[in-house]
């Protein structure tokens, strides 16, 4: 369908039933809003796409919930003002929104945007909001709109410090806009200094200057709560940066200690174990040590790897750009080509059908002139479809070796690729191997040193001072070695799903990035394909219609 934006009437229906988004009310919306003439009847007959809309608009129609929504992935423009919505919620699945609009419903809380990460437009106009809160994630948030509603506290204003890019506010009809001893428009205009307009009217300077010096208390104590956030906000940042740059490497969470310290969360057995002090800590300290040279052997073969992988693509790209720029330039060869002999046949043909008007092309006794001409017409007419044909195939055929080219490239590329990552996978596979084999060695370890402990404090009377969990293992000496089972057990699922994780997302990357290349080269010969035959064809309809007149005059 392309991009398709759908919406309801407009108009305020009393008798509309109260109800939810439902697939039939999207699919009565795609029908008699989405498309109309022609194309509303092909709707009707082939499989809607919901995945396909961008932009919805259902209002007026007295939905109570936010619901059904997750069916189209690609919404980017979502507006769903002049309801009986009394919450946010279900939009967590739509991460490519851009523009969200609530207004005018019976919404009573700010909730269940943080996952709208893209979002850059929010209307909750006309609403029962008394705090404006929950939208310090929305980091890419340039308008917001939250007037009259119900915000009777200027508490969580300050969050708003974290969009840097919000440039325009609205909060105008709320009760804190009532204030005259605390002016709202000179106090976002000190707190928000990123902000460009306030209810839609440009902020001054001299409202800046004015701000500050009436409220220069409120704000010291703000950036003082605000110190300690910005550090952990920038250390989470570059968290994130680190995952998103290291997941594409498939070694996210391994360049650091996150893997070994994964394995004693949640682990009642180990924390028993370990809770008899400095030796098991000794133990557990070198194992920590080994772990961490075994993830980081990973974590640099995969950063190495992803390189060689990259290089590897980018040469694949060159080979396709060059094959497809020689394709290009022998096209242009051809085309140029038929343009010239196509002007020169098109010219003859208008030539000697202008010779041809006032003749009496249906009576039997043409002259000698009259015979000429249309032999030479005839004559045009085979020129022309001779050079038809010859340029069809001539361009097919460019096309067709350039298909079958590129698909000998990618699947060299496929193998090669295969080879790159499985050859990664391996040398993965050999660290994790030498990581269990620490953790079995860190388990027996701990195993002979608790014991040893036991013992000890039995023997010196001293059995009071064992930790509760191991005073068990006083009557049952196989308590300690379960416990060290339990807990070598559990650490080994978490080592063994890294590294289920680790091949899995790298196979799963070759075959997606594989598909894609195949699929990019269908589409774009059927798009080749498309513009070659269409190009011919509007010439041959131009060079036909030049004969119609004495075609027309021929038919008995």
């Amino acid at each position: 369908m392309g991009e398709t934006t759908l919406s309801t009437d407009t108009s305020f229906n009393k008798e509309l039933e109260p109800g939810v988004i439902s697939n039939e009310m999207l699919t009565k919306a795609i029908l008699e809003q989405g498309h109309k003439g022609e194309a509303g009847r092909l709707a009707q007959l082939n499989q809607l796409h919901l995945e396909t809309v961008t932009v919805i608009r259902l209002e007026f129609q007295n939905i109570l919930k936010i619901d059904h929504l997750w069916v189209m992935k690609n919404l980017e423009v979502l507006s769903l003002s002049f309801n009986k919505i009394d919450k946010i919620e279900n939009l967590s699945r739509l991460p490519k929104l851009k523009e969200l609009n609530l207004s005018f419903n019976f919404i009573e809380k700010m909730e269940n945007l943080e996952k709208l990460e893209n979002l850059r437009i929010l209307s909750l106009y006309g609403n029962r909001i008394t705090r404006v809160e929950n939208v310090d994630k929305l980091e890419r948030l340039v308008i917001l709109s939250v007037g009259r509603n119900n915000i009777n506290t200027l508490d969580g204003l300050e969050r708003l410090r974290f969009l840097k890019d919000l440039r325009s506010l609205n909060l105008a009809e709320n009760p804190i806009a009532q204030d005259q001893d605390k002016p709202l428009r000179l106090y976002l205009a000190t707190l928000l200094p990123h902000l460009k307009y306030y209810e839609y009217v440009l902020i001054r300077p001299a409202e800046r200057d004015a701000g500050k010096d009436k409220f220069q208390r409120e704000l010291i104590d703000i950036l003082e709560h605000e110190r300690i956030e910005i550090i952990e906000r920038t250390k989470a940042a570059k968290e994130r940066d680190d995952e998103i740059r290291l997941s594409k490497s498939f070694v996210e969470h391994l360049n650091g200690h996150q893997l070994f310290e994964s394995l004693f969360q949640g682990d009642p057995e180990g924390a028993a174990l370990l809770s008899i002090g400095a030796e098991a800590v000794d133990l557990k300290n070198d194992y920590r040590n080994e772990a961490y040279s075994f993830t980081q052997n990973i974590y640099k073969m995969g950063l190495e790897q992803q390189e060689k992988r990259q290089a590897e693509i980018e040469l694949y790209n060159r080979c396709i750009r060059d094959e497809r720029k020689k394709a290009q330039l022998q096209g242009q060869t051809i085309i140029k080509n038929f343009l010239e002999s196509y002007k020169s046949l098109y010219k003859l043909a208008k030539d000697i059908v202008g010779a041809l008007k006032g003749r009496d092309l249906n009576s039997k006794a043409y002259n000698a002139e009259t015979e000429k001409l249309l032999d030479e017409l005839n004559l045009c007419k085979s020129g022309f479809n001779s050079l038809f044909e010859d340029t069809w195939h001539t361009l097919m055929g460019f096309e067709m070796q350039l298909f079958e080219r590129t698909e000998e490239g990618n699947s060299t590329f496929e193998n090669t690729i295969k080879e790159m990552t499985n050859e990664f996978i391996e040398m993965a596979q050999g660290q994790f191997v030498l990581l269990r084999e620490a953790e079995i060695n860190f388990s027996d370890a701990l195993v002979d040193t608790v014991q040893q402990f036991v013992t000890f404090k039995a023997a010196s009377g001293q059995a009071d001072q064992l930790p509760d969990a191991l005073k068990e293992s006083l009557d049952d000496k196989d308590v300690i070695s379960n416990m060290a089972a339990g807990m070598r057990d559990q650490h080994m699922q978490q080592i063994d799903a890294r590294e289920d994780k680790l091949i899995t997302r790298s196979r799963n990357w070759v075959k997606e990035l594989c598909d894609d290349l195949q699929n990019s080269e269908i589409k774009r010969n059927r798009a080749k394909v498309l513009e070659i035959t269409y190009f011919l064809d509007q010439h041959r309809q131009s060079f036909m219609s030049a004969l119609d007149e004495v075609a027309n005059k021929l038919e008995v």
